[in-house]
C-alpha cells in the first residue's frame, strides 16, 4: 500500500510542478495586461502556489495515517506475523526526510483466525536496517491483503474496545509482539532491542 501512496504522491507533486510552470508562463505572456495591478496579481500567484504546495505536503505526510485512522475506526484490524523482509528502495517525503521501503513477508490472521500469506510494502525510518520476526497489528480488508498498513502499538493499546480482539488473538496464537512506533518513519523492534536502546540512550 505504501508504494501506491508514494506513486500517488509523486503524481500529485508532478501536477503541482506543472501547474506552477503554467502559471509562471501565463504571467510572463500576459505581463503587459497585469502590469498596472502587480500587487494583487503577484499576491494571488504566491497564495495559489502556497495552496498547491500545502495540499501536496498534507497528502504526502498524512495519507497513510488517515488510512490507518479510518481502518481502526471501522474495525478493519487484524494480526500479522512478520517473517522477514527485503529492501525495496529509498525515498524522501515532503519535508525532505529520507525513508526506506521494505517488502515484508507476512502471515495475516483475520478475525476468524484464518491465515493468509501475503507481502506488505511498508515505509520505514532509515534507522530500520533489518526486519525482525514477530507480530504486529495491521489494517485489513478481505481481498486486499497486500494493502495492509502496520498500526503503531500505541494506537491499539489506547483503544479499550480492541481489548476483546487482542485477548482472542493472544489466546489463540500467543503472539510475540514487535514494538511498532513512529520516529521519522515506522520502526519495528523486538522489545528486547527496544529496552536495550532505551538503556543506551539514558547512559
Amino acid at each position: 500500500m505504501q508504494l501506491k501512496l508514494y506513486k500517488k504522491s509523486t503524481l500529485l507533486l508532478t501536477l503541482v510542478v506543472i501547474a506552477d510552470i503554467v502559471c509562471i508562463v501565463l504571467l510572463v505572456m500576459f505581463r503587459e495586461q497585469w502590469a498596472d495591478h502587480k500587487v494583487p496579481v503577484i499576491t494571488a500567484f504566491v497564495l495559489f502556489i502556497f495552496l498547491l504546495s500545502t495540499c501536496y505536503s498534507y497528502y504526502d505526510l498524512n495519507a497513510d495515517r488517515n488510512l490507518i485512522k479510518k481502518a481502526v475506526s471501522n474495525g478493519d484490524v487484524a494480526l500479522a506475523k512478520i517473517k522477514d523482509g527485503t529492501f525495496v528502495r529509498f525515498a524522501r517525503d515532503a519535508k525532505l526526510v529520507n525513508h526506506v521501503y521494505w517488502k515484508l513477508n507476512a502471515e495475516v490472521y483475520d478475525n476468524d483466525m484464518k491465515k493468509i500469506d501475503t507481502t506488505i510494502i511498508e515505509k520505514f525510518s532509515t534507522h530500520q536496517t533489518s526486519i525482525p520476526s514477530g507480530y504486529v497489528y495491521v489494517t485489513y480488508i478481505e481481498g486486499k491483503e497486500d494493502e495492509c498498513l502496520i498500526i503503531p502499538n500505541v494506537i491499539i493499546t489506547s483503544i479499550p474496545e480492541y481489548k476483546v480482539l487482542v485477548d482472542d488473538y493472544e489466546k489463540a496464537l500467543k503472539p510475540k509482539y514487535l514494538n511498532a512506533y513512529i520516529n521519522n518513519g515506522l520502526i519495528l523492534q523486538t522489545y528486547e532491542d527496544s529496552l536495550k536502546a532505551q538503556k543506551e540512550a539514558t547512559n
